[in-house]
């Protein structure tokens, strides 16, 4: 029989600098001016490109403020755990305040980096005895976007031998940056990310519970290429496999999974997406039936935080839960690598 699964917390803390899109881009423009190598016509057709990224009102959160200052494996891999370490102090404090006497599996998840002891390992020793030594430790990476998600769609699954799970997030991609190519999707990246990081306490007691989590259910498309990471000298970085058709192969996949997931929509459900970019939003909405009202939520998130890879839609949660009324439907989706697309639901209790 499947085990019942409550949202007892979501934790949602805002780590890392406040940059909007016009300082974003004079910080850029002035960087490529001064040391990118390559013909004046390249570089002013990159900052030209750039600029497009960035047009509208639109902030993030940058935890490696230096992140154009970064050439070697050395500096990218040193401000990723450094990035990371902030994310899960800040999950802690919140996690501490807000969490059960003890948790019993603890997920780590980041699409961005790698460190060893994990997410989960650190964030299970600045707990202390908020964690049983016998807890289930794990880390989950490489799944883009859909990573938090992913980690939900697991822990749905879990019988009941586990009674409290926290789920942590931190998706640093700032320190992604490789700030010395030309090449279009490395900026694409850079200008469509922020830094983020989120938290989940999901627990089989539903007593003081927020909502009670529903199936889980994603669709692989099979197209792994279409988003991946390019390997350089130094790093790993965001990359496309076809930039050109990029944002229609996406919004294709998206529909496509769509047709395949037995989603379901009522008049009264709140709606997060996730925030991948705006015109997707849009496609989505129009997809589903979803009117610019109940997209608010998901505008409201990119145009505060970007695209937080997997930690937007934890963010976007919280915000849905405080606002529904009792008995009231949550749905969401999120798509990324893969190409994988992920449905999830949930229903207000208090």
């Amino acid at each position: 029989m499947q085990v019942k699964w409550y949202i007892r917390g979501v934790y949602t803390p805002v780590v890392g600098d406040l940059w909007n899109n016009q300082e974003f881009f004079s910080r850029v423009e002035a960087h490529l001016r001064k040391n990118a190598v390559g013909p004046t016509d390249q570089v002013d057709r990159l900052i030209d490109l750039v600029r497009v990224f960035l047009i509208g009102v639109r902030t993030r959160r940058v935890q490696c403020p230096h992140f154009l200052d970064l050439r070697s494996f050395n500096d990218h891999a040193g401000a990723f755990a450094t990035a990371a370490d902030e994310s899960i102090r800040a999950l802690v404090t919140e996690a501490k305040s807000a969490g059960p006497p003890q948790f019993d599996a603890v997920i780590g998840v980041s699409s961005v980096g790698q460190i060893l002891p994990g997410i989960a390992d650190r964030l299970a020793t600045a707990l202390g005895g908020q964690v049983a030594t016998n807890a289930l430790l794990l880390d989950i990476g490489n799944g883009g976007c859909t990573a938090s998600s992913r980690a939900l769609q697991l822990a749905f699954t879990l019988g009941d031998r586990r009674r409290n799970l926290l789920i942590a997030v931190v998706e640093p991609t700032s320190t992604l940056a490789d700030p010395l190519a030309l090449d279009r999707p490395n900026w694409q990246g850079i200008c469509t990310f922020g830094d983020g990081a989120a938290g989940i306490w999901l627990s089989t007691e539903g007593e003081g519970a927020l909502a009670e989590l529903g199936p889980i259910i994603s669709s692989h498309r099979g197209d792994a290429d279409l988003i991946r990471w390019e390997y350089t000298s130094s790093y790993y970085r965001f990359g496309v496999s076809d930039f050109e058709g990029f944002d229609r192969k996406v919004r294709a996949g998206m529909l496509a999974a769509l047709s395949e997931i037995d989603w379901r929509d009522s008049k009264d459900s709140l709606w997060a997406i996730h925030p991948a970019g705006m015109m997707l939003l849009l496609s989505v909405a129009k997809r589903i039936g979803l009117d610019r009202t109940r997209m608010e939520p998901s505008i409201r998130h990119f145009r505060a935080f970007s695209n937080m890879s997997s930690a937007s839609i934890l963010h976007i949660l919280r915000d849905l839960l405080d606002e529904a009324r009792a008995a009231q439907p949550i749905r969401w989706l999120s798509m990324g690598a893969g190409f994988h697309v992920v449905y999830g639901n949930c229903t207000k209790l208090l």
